[in-house]
């Protein structure tokens, strides 16, 4: 794994599937950003910080401040600089292109198939 650089799927592969390389304040902001949109009250906020979904915490809004795209990016980055040679990676044996999710068994670049 050591000629792989991040380019946009990879990005998108290691965010959604790498959370256990995430610290606490990553998970939170990422909750946090998602539910967002979906508070319509005091009541419903309330309820989404008392499960541990949602922060008005300065560090977390700081870490959303530039919106969703960019923070799952930055996040990606952190986790494949830091924690490059402990990423379980599901690449393709043939582009080494990365694949859709940990369980696929075909290439969605060049389209390779290891059933």
């Amino acid at each position: 794994m050591n000629n792989i650089t991040l380019y946009p799927e990879l990005t998108d592969y290691i965010y959604q599937y790498c959370d256990n390389f995430k610290t606490p304040d990553e998970r939170l902001a990422g909750k946090t950003i998602l539910y967002k949109t979906e508070i319509t009250n005091a009541r419903m906020k309330a309820f989404l910080i008392g499960k541990g979904w949602y922060s008005d915490a300065e560090n977390i809004k700081e870490m959303m401040a530039e919106g969703y795209g960019h923070f799952k990016k930055k996040v990606a980055e952190r986790i494949f600089f830091t924690h490059q040679k402990e990423l379980n990676l599901n690449l393709c044996p043939k582009c080494s292109k990365i694949t859709r999710t940990p369980w696929a068994k075909q290439c969605r670049f060049c389209f390779h198939n290891w059933h």
